[in-house]
């Protein structure tokens, strides 16, 4: 008997961990950036980080492409003769992780034997090939190509989308943020992180540019962009000098309609409803507000622009 056989969610996650292991190696690096020293300097010195994250890229698409080949049957990732098999009468029992897995062009053509066609990128067996071959250099010690930070992070955003789907990438990021066990002991790094998640789009989008990320989020986010009342009141901070808020803007309008009235923010995941009200700031051509809650205004309501922030009070 063949047994502690595995399951498609399984592989899946531990694809997703390779996946967002990579990109956090990437971003590591670029966080720890400093104005002396140029970034491509810096990246010629950690050719090994983007070396690392490719393999990781490729390790994660073979436990993607595992994960749905399970859900027809994990016994088709085994890669031995059927005739070695213990699992007649009395022939004792044997682990599945005992047992090699197909791999490479077996394991492609076996992934799409699974799946329906339509579902997956056209672009994806290309895609997968060329992570393949580098792959392999690297390991085999060819890998003397440099890699660019930004060409190893289009992989990951690739390797998201044409399997999982668009939004996959960033609500796989989320969801394995709010795993972190630092929100189960007010842990203030943590809380700076979770008041602060747009800066992880904002890191993408000067490298890559909106033309790229674009591809890989339901909501259009080339369209004009607002500001999310949600994650203001997250990220704004009392100073000196008065409330300090950001001024990223990642909320859009769901759909992008010049009578819509509902509003989707790709950082918190969040969808709310606004009115369509031309703003009273003298310079400011927005026609977007949102109705902040405010239990102690009584019978006024404060209704904030979501172009500028301004807050216009109402009875």
């Amino acid at each position: 008997m063949i047994k502690d056989i595995p399951n498609s969610s399984e592989y899946q996650n531990v694809g997703i961990e390779c996946l967002l292991q990579a990109y956090d190696n990437i971003c590591n690096v670029d966080n720890a950036l400093s104005p002396e020293t140029p970034r491509d300097k810096i990246w010629n010195y950690n050719q090994i980080v983007l070396r690392t994250s490719l393999v990781l890229i490729h390790q994660g698409i073979e436990g993607l492409l595992k994960s749905e080949i399970c859900k027809k049957s994990p016994l088709l990732l085994i890669d031995r003769k059927r005739s070695d098999w213990k699992t007649l009468p009395n022939s004792g029992d044997e682990s599945f992780s005992d047992f090699n897995t197909i791999g490479g062009d077996d394991l492609l053509k076996t992934f799409y034997a699974c799946v329906n066609l339509k579902e997956i990128h056209d672009d994806f067996p290309t895609h997968y090939e060329d992570i393949r071959i580098k792959r392999n250099k690297i390991v085999h010690g060819l890998g003397t190509e440099n890699l660019t930070p930004e060409y190893v992070l289009k992989l990951i955003l690739n390797s998201f989308t044409y399997l999982l789907g668009k939004d996959s990438f960033w609500d796989s990021v989320l969801n394995k943020f709010y795993e972190h066990p630092g929100f189960e002991h007010d842990d203030s790094h943590v809380e700076w992180q979770d008041s602060n998640q747009y800066m992880r789009i904002e890191y993408l989008n000067v490298f890559l540019g909106k033309g790229e990320l674009k591809k890989h989020f339901s909501v259009n986010i080339t369209a004009r962009e607002y500001l999310c009342p949600f994650c203001i009141e997250k990220a704004e901070e009392i100073t000196e000098e008065g409330i300090l808020r950001p001024d990223s803007k990642w909320a859009f309008l769901n759909p992008n309609q010049p009578n819509s009235t509902d509003m989707s923010c790709i950082i918190c995941r969040t969808d709310f409803g606004v009115i369509r009200e031309d703003c009273i700031k003298e310079d400011c051509k927005g026609n977007v507000k949102y109705l902040l809650e405010d239990e102690d205004l009584g019978d006024e309501e404060i209704w904030v622009c979501l172009t500028c922030w301004n807050e216009e009070t109402k009875k």
